[in-house]
This record gives structure tokens, C-alpha cells and sequence, in this order.
């Protein structure tokens, strides 16, 4: 009787654990896409040099990652949301002073911090090592 109590726990236990993984990769995944699109478009728009609309397309994006951030604050390290904002705010002042290759560049590097988090922070074996 008490066995089956301590299993039953158990087992609503790891049920939350992977079921909390799951949401939160899941919700990782699919803000690091949504701010990978504009990213894209950003990028296009400086190929382009329609700084306009690289400008307005940043300020979306740093809306959306306003957003974003107060979601994956609780769950990451405090350096990978620092390097973020930071990157952004390269990428604004880039924008601003019209510097193609330097925006283009910086806008790599943002793509990379937003893409690794969904990678480190899956419910793998690899992450568990």
C-alpha cells in the first residue's frame, strides 16, 4: 500500500518534469522562430539598403522580444538574455549610422544567441551529460 502511494508519486512526478520540459522547449522553439523571421526580414531590408523599414522592423522586434524576454527570464541564464539585448542594440546603432556590413554581421550573431537557446535548453540526453 505504501509502495504504491511512493510509485504513484513518483510517476506524477516525472509526469510534470517532462510534461514542463516539453512546454518549455516547445515555447523556446517557437519564439526563437518567430524572432528568427524578423531577424530575416531586417537582414533583407539591409541588403536592400531600405533603412526605413530596417528601422521599423527593429522596433518590432525589439517589442516582440520585450515580450519574449519576460517569458524566458525565469527559465535561462541571466548572460544569454544580456546577450541579446546587447546585440540588438548594436544592431539599432548599426542601423542608424547605415553600416551595412557591421549590421549584417551583428544580425549573425543574434541569429546564432536565438537559435542555440531552443538547442540547450531541449530535454535531451545530451543536455542531461
Amino acid at each position: 500500500m505504501h509502495s504504491a502511494k511512493v510509485f504513484m508519486g513518483l510517476g506524477l512526478l516525472c509526469v510534470l518534469l517532462l510534461g514542463g520540459s516539453f512546454y518549455t522547449s516547445t515555447t523556446f522553439s517557437r519564439d526563437a522562430k518567430m524572432l528568427e523571421e524578423q531577424i530575416n526580414v531586417i537582414e533583407d531590408s539591409i541588403n536592400k539598403a531600405d533603412w526605413t523599414s530596417a528601422e521599423k522592423h527593429l522596433m518590432a522586434i525589439q517589442e516582440k522580444w520585450t515580450k519574449v524576454e519576460n517569458s524566458w527570464v525565469l527559465l535561462l541564464d541571466h548572460v544569454e538574455i544580456e546577450n541579446i539585448d546587447t546585440s540588438l542594440l548594436r544592431i539599432s546603432k548599426y542601423v542608424e549610422t547605415k553600416n551595412v556590413s557591421m549590421a549584417i554581421s551583428e544580425i549573425a550573431v543574434l541569429r546564432q544567441f536565438i537559435n542555440k537557446i531552443p538547442e540547450e535548453e531541449s530535454f535531451s540526453l545530451k543536455n542531461l551529460l
